[in-house]
């Protein structure tokens, strides 16, 4: 079997609207030494008639049918079916700049790197509350690098660093999150301020959506499973603090969400990890400075964690529902 430099994975459910502009971004890259991974997970759409087109013109074009089962396994089905050195991923409904994986190779094959990474745009512009989730590499891997640069799509990653990490694991304790372990266990990172990857807004997303309680629970679970992973290992020592706020930030996102929707359920549910493990003790109070202003900690730390009607009250307020 033909080994490639990357094996390019697009993870597809229902995604014929922008797959026509996302596989030609991949099949025009200057790089022709990639394998491009097309996982339809469940797709009732056009989408897999589009990738089939796609077969019949390009022979490293591969098509893995299955019923849905969500993101994360098509992924993990993905890098299993990968013969790639280095493993890349695009969202179906992202594109990317057609030099970009030439671009991330070179740096990576040049500095003997585990994973190199680009900076991306915003399409069709930018969302002025939407935070980029990237940070350049300068040397050293701390949390506020972990914290910017946790996402698969922007990144190639060495394959044999993925297996030794055991990925399908991670990827299913963690989620998308588990890349901040690859980074901690990465032997060299690389990277670069090119915006090569153009990242898809003004639609719908699981996290974006402020109805979707139950994804917020899911993501407390996972960010527990991070910290349980690597909390009894002095190899992760100095982020311990930082993975133990991650289950605690999404604990207080739980109760905002849950108030904003009526659901005092979930928020006591979210109240009562808070409570367990203080999120405002200053351990914690450069990770919460990073995603709150002053006045809303104040807010928080003095009624909104106190109180439901307080907090459902704000949260009404904020996201200017009635």
């Amino acid at each position: 079997m033909k080994k490639h430099k990357i094996s390019v994975i697009v993870p597809i459910y229902n995604s014929e609207k922008y797959l026509t502009e996302c596989l030609d971004s991949i099949v025009n890259q200057t790089l022709k030494d990639i394998e491009i991974i097309c996982v339809n997970d469940g797709s009732t759409d056009k989408s897999k008639q589009i990738v089939e087109k796609y077969q019949k013109k390009y022979n490293n074009i591969v098509l893995i049918n299955k019923k849905n089962q969500g993101v994360i396994n098509a992924r993990i089905d993905g890098i299993k079916a990968a013969t790639g050195e280095y493993i890349g991923f695009v969202d179906a409904d992202d594109y990317i700049e057609n030099y970009m994986y030439e671009k991330l190779y070179k740096l990576a094959s040049k500095n003997k790197s585990d994973t190199a990474i680009c900076n991306y745009r915003f399409v069709p512009k930018k969302v002025v509350n939407k935070q980029k989730w990237f940070k350049e590499y300068k040397g050293k891997v701390d949390w506020k690098f972990i914290d910017k640069n946790t996402i698969q799509w922007n990144k190639i990653v060495k394959k044999t660093l993925l297996e030794k990490l055991e990925y399908e694991k991670l990827f299913k304790e963690m989620g998308e999150g588990c890349y901040s372990i690859v980074l901690i266990n990465a032997n060299k990172i690389i990277s670069t301020n090119e915006e090569l990857y153009n990242y898809r807004v003004g639609h719908a997303s699981l996290s974006g959506n402020f109805k979707n309680v139950k994804w917020y629970k899911e993501t407390i679970k996972r960010k527990e499973n991070q910290y349980n992973y690597i909390k009894n290992d002095n190899k992760y020592k100095e982020y311990q603090d930082y993975f133990k706020f991650g289950y605690l930030y999404y604990s207080l996102i739980l109760m905002v969400i849950s108030a904003l929707n009526n659901d005092k359920e979930n928020y006591y549910i979210g109240k009562n990890n808070i409570q367990q493990e203080n999120i405002f003790k200053k351990e914690y109070k450069e990770y919460l400075r990073e995603r709150f202003s002053k006045t809303k900690i104040i807010f928080l730390k003095y009624f909104g964690t106190k109180s439901y009607y307080f907090m459902s009250i704000a949260t009404k307020i904020i996201f200017k529902q009635k």
